[in-house]
């Protein structure tokens, strides 16, 4: 069964997943005006959308035709520079070093096997002094039903700290939440969101 979030990629008017986090818009200010920005597993773009119209370099992808189709769309429709690429994060053809690096709701699908090597190449095609902001969900939740065969690489609580050892960390919440979706889906997730920043 393919997830949910396909079909509602269809919805070219409608954000998927809402407005852009709170901890994109709080660290926006700490982005030089010329910042170069990929959003790692985009979406229908949420943050990408949000962050070319404040006049950043965007890249994006996703594994998603429908979601790229659909940023594609709304950046045509509202004038905006983002390159988009349907792609795994382990084939997308890195040119550049980023100044920001938005890893959202995406590594808790992603094999334990391979996590280690998608955070150290993130962390590699990071500038000194960028950022990267991440939520994964943990298990202190049980998953459910219809994401159980696609979220195959759940956290522990405050396990992803672990990557980051030698980063400074700006921010860590763990949190839990409920959501439901268009099509009556309902969930509770445990979270956790980190911000931290490459040093020298």
């Amino acid at each position: 069964m393919k997830p949910f979030w396909e079909d509602e990629y269809l919805n070219k008017e409608k954000s998927t997943f809402g407005n852009p986090s709170k901890e994109v818009k709080e660290f926006v200010p700490y982005l030089k005006k010329d910042a170069k920005i990929l959003d790692v597993g985009c979406g229908d773009g949420r943050h990408a959308l949000y962050l070319a119209s404040l006049g950043f370099q965007v890249d994006a992808f996703d594994l998603s035709k429908n979601a790229i189709e659909k940023i594609d769309y709304l950046k045509q429709k509202n004038n905006l520079n983002i390159h988009t690429w349907v792609c795994d994060v382990l084939d997308y053809p890195f040119r550049y070093s980023y100044d920001l690096i938005i890893v959202h709701g995406v590594l808790q699908f992603i094999d334990k096997t391979k996590q280690p090597q998608v955070i150290e190449l993130l962390k590699k095609w990071t500038n000194v002094n960028g950022y990267h902001v991440i939520a994964l969900f943990t298990d202190e939740e049980p998953i459910p039903d219809d994401l159980k065969d696609v979220m195959v690489g759940v956290f522990k609580n405050e396990e992803i700290k672990d990557y980051y050892t030698n980063w400074k960390t700006l921010m860590f919440e763990n949190k839990k939440f409920h959501d439901e979706h268009e099509n009556g889906i309902k969930h509770l997730h445990a979270m956790n969101k980190l911000v931290v920043k490459k040093i020298g």
